[in-house]
């Protein structure tokens, strides 16, 4: 894009970009689909803002590498390589839910990155999204067994993740992301039987819970400039607009007895936790204050809605709003938690917890210049 203005114009498909010092090469970082990354770079014409000839590839390394850095006189590149992971864990509550019961316990180790981890009706298994396959997929782990089964949708090279479980424990509903960036919603049988999209992709879509009684499906997509809330009869296909205030609404969720939807929402330049009933109504905001406050979980009895600041510790408030009451303690210092989710027994937080950290490579390129054909 001009740095006068103008409309942005797609010029490859990339990371971590960074300018050599004449302006002329760009190099970037792309993911390989077996793993490792590509460092990249093309020769740019800064008269009309097009690249001339094919990329020139430096190298293909095993690890997830990003933040390239060049220094003044071009010959030296820094780059990050992550050595880190995002692993599903759990941790046992006590008596009430208020407070740990015991030590938490990582449920799926490697260097993977997972998320959005959700208990069967019965508590007796987690639904999860991971990537140790590269692509994002969702897996079942029994909680008994310790066995996973990888969820079969077709167009198998379409990432999938955020699942939520039917109330009758045979179905999952499960985002699926396109090559444009939309995502889809479609119900899967949990058995591999039987597959279905049921949203058509639209932007920003992401999917959410079905409803108590499981005929409604709560998800967002951008419309008119903003994330908002959509409600979907399982049966009719009917989709209802739910909210309609100039903010974003991020990971709803139904009150247990079905009666209020809660989510995150940025209205008033912060995101903090509004609710709006389901009958119809305002959206009333129950929380104040600087905080990023998303991924909330109602209590099974819906007394409480556990909630989590700043992908820190996790906490809990009456259902209504109010003080909060911190539930885990662990030091903060390189803390990162991620989509917390409460077990239908309320004896069990499930998490995504971060682990391991990056290093810092310096590589040399070589002098050949790189001109275009």
């Amino acid at each position: 894009m001009p740095t006068s203005g103008g409309t942005p114009q797609e010029i490859l498909r990339g990371a971590s970009p960074v300018w050599d010092p004449s302006g002329k090469h760009l190099y970037y970082a792309t993911q390989e689909r077996m793993g490792g990354t590509r460092i990249q770079s093309v020769v740019f014409n800064e008269s009309n803002g097009r690249i001339l000839g094919a990329p020139r590839s430096l190298g293909v390394m095993t690890g997830v590498l990003g933040d390239l850095a060049i220094s003044l006189n071009g010959r030296e590149l820094v780059v990050t390589e992550r050595q880190e992971s995002l692993n599903l864990t759990r941790l046992p509550l006590a008596t009430g839910g208020g407070a740990p019961a015991g030590s938490e316990e990582q449920l799926n180790p490697g260097e993977v990155r997972d998320h959005y981890p959700s208990f069967s009706p019965d508590g007796r298994r987690i639904a999860f999204g991971d990537n140790r396959l590269r692509n994002e997929e969702v897996w079942i782990l029994d909680l008994a067994t310790r066995h996973r089964n990888r969820l079969r949708l077709p167009q198998a090279d379409l990432g999938v993740n955020i699942p939520f479980w039917s109330p009758d424990g045979r179905q999952l509903s499960v985002t699926r992301f396109q090559p444009d960036g939309s995502g889809s919603l479609w119900i899967a049988a949990v058995d591999g039987s039987t597959a279905e999209q049921v949203v058509a992709p639209k932007p920003g879509l992401r999917g959410a819970p079905f409803s108590p009684d499981g005929r409604d499906l709560l998800y967002i997509y951008n419309k008119d400039g903003f994330l908002q809330l959509f409600r979907m009869d399982v049966a009719s296909r009917q989709e209802h607009q739910l909210t309609f205030s100039a903010s974003d609404k991020y990971d709803p969720i139904w009150s247990p007895d079905g009666q209020w939807y809660v989510y995150s929402s940025n209205q008033g330049g912060y995101v903090q936790i509004w609710r709006s009933a389901t009958a119809g109504g305002e959206e009333q905001r129950l929380t104040t204050g600087n905080d990023r406050i998303r991924h909330v979980s109602f209590s099974p009895d819906g007394r409480w809605i556990y909630l989590q600041p700043n992908h820190l510790n996790i906490y809990r408030m009456p259902a209504g709003g109010g003080p909060f009451q911190q539930v885990t303690k662990f030091p903060e210092a390189g803390l990162f938690l991620e989509e917390p989710k409460l077990s239908p027994d309320g004896r069990w937080l499930a998490y995504c917890h971060n682990n391991g950290g990056s290093s810092l490579w310096l590589l040399e390129l070589g002098t050949r210049p790189q001109t275009a054909p």
